[in-house]
């Protein structure tokens, strides 16, 4: 097994680069020799930036490294990794310091980062596996206020899972749990809040959803970053509630608060958000030509996925207008974009229902709304679902097949008992 000044060396050499060259413009020649003969660590700002000058990932040039660094001092790169969001390559790291006899940071401590580094990954199990071993330690220690944090990332992987009724329960859960102190951690309070608050958005429940958001907000505590996204989302569901004033009136705050905190991504991805929550008053077109910017940015950094996000909006808002053949022309852009599961696929087959019923083409229509039902069950988007079965119960209404359309509508009434009996909700 390499060293971490041997792997350095190696990539250096391999790129045919001097110790001058390497560190020019990062640190001093002295200090990559002393690396590269592991009598110096360097510090993550430096390895991220050595890296780059190699032209090798950061999870590459770690792999397999004897890394053999003090409790410390492994401990802080490890939660520079965390803090960088390189969560694979951290996950390793946090495991090592698991199994070191003589801690210097608590195991719960760790135990919580590693839980919330498999989530960022996805790893819904693992996630789990961590957080099962954490509430043991909360029941024979007595820990509420860690209780309370295990809750909040319990629910998050009941997130993960689409078991929303489940990610109340415990989201709730953890917020009774802080009550019982006089004294909290604002940033755990708000934490909670704005998940209690997303998660009821997510089923549907919008007026809880506001309350939950109006109280984190009323916390004053996160920086201006939080706070923008904050107001973001309750614009989005008022947007939803169709209270466009107030939708606006908090779309601009956002604005306010989030145009000098962002990176160039993330205010593509505000501006989009922006754009169509004030399209009810904006002039369609030039909402249209905003979104199309926004789209040949993501096209030039080839985020294909993003790009068909926008391209499907931009086909709903030329729906919405009765441009139907460049909503047409739109939709089939971010089919090209996007994967067939993508959650926003629903959107656009949606929006070809629509085309393709305008042109009394009722045999693609109805294929497309049931595309769109197919995936909305799949992503667990019941609201949305709702909205598509009751459009295809009206059409088969209309047609005179009601036979039909009381069917599907009994069949989505069973789905969605079953669902929640799966979630441990029984009707």
């Amino acid at each position: 097994m390499h060293s971490l000044g041997q792997r350095i060396r190696e990539k250096r050499m391999k790129k045919g680069l001097t110790q001058i060259e390497l560190a020019s413009g990062i640190c001093t020649p002295s200090l990559i020799s002393q690396i590269e003969s592991d009598r110096a660590r360097p510090s993550y700002k430096t390895l991220l930036a050595l890296t780059t000058r190699l032209d090798v990932p950061l999870e590459h040039l770690l792999k397999e490294v004897n890394l053999d660094l003090e409790y410390s001092s492994k401990y802080k790169m490890t939660m520079g990794l965390v803090r960088a969001k390189e969560f694979e390559t951290a996950i390793p790291l946090l495991n090592d310091l698991l199994e070191i006899q003589q801690q210097r940071v608590p195991k719960e401590e760790l135990l919580l980062e590693l839980s919330q580094c498999h989530i960022e990954m996805g790893n819904a199990l693992e996630s789990e596996c961590v957080l099962n071993q954490l509430y043991q330690i909360c029941n024979s220690e007595r820990n509420g206020h860690l209780l309370a944090e295990v809750l909040l990332q319990l629910g998050k992987v009941a997130a993960l899972k689409n078991e929303y009724p489940i990610a109340l329960f415990h989201t709730s859960r953890a917020w009774d749990e802080l009550q019982k102190f006089e004294e909290n951690d604002v940033d755990i309070q708000a934490k909670i809040l704005m998940q209690l608050a997303s998660l009821n958005e997510r089923v549907g429940k919008a007026a809880e959803a506001v309350t939950y958001y109006e109280k984190a907000l009323l916390l004053n505590q996160c920086n201006g970053e939080d706070r923008g996204k904050a107001f973001l989302r309750l614009a989005q569901v008022y947007d939803r509630q169709k209270k466009y004033e107030h939708a606006e009136e908090y779309a601009m705050k956002a604005t306010v608060l989030l145009e000098e905190q962002v990176n160039e991504e993330q205010k593509r991805e505000m501006h989009h958000r922006l754009i169509m929550l004030q399209r009810e008053k904006n002039a369609w077109k030039m909402s249209v030509q905003k979104l199309l910017n926004i789209a040949e940015g993501y096209e030039q950094i080839d985020d294909k996925s993003k790009a068909g996000e926008v391209f499907a909006d931009i086909a709903l808002i030329c729906a919405e207008n009765g441009e139907f053949e460049e909503s047409w022309a739109y939709a089939e852009k971010a089919r090209m974009s996007l994967s067939e599961t993508s959650p926003t696929m629903g959107q656009v087959h949606r929006v070809l229902s629509v085309v393709y019923f305008h042109r009394d083409d009722e045999e693609k229509g109805k294929r497309h709304l049931d595309n769109a039902a197919k995936i909305y069950e799949r992503h667990g988007k019941f609201t949305e679902l709702e909205e598509v079965t009751f459009r295809m119960c009206r059409y088969l209404g209309d047609k005179g097949e009601h036979r039909e359309a009381f069917e599907r509508m009994g069949r989505f009434h069973q789905f969605m008992r079953e669902q929640l009996e799966q979630r441990g909700i029984v009707l």
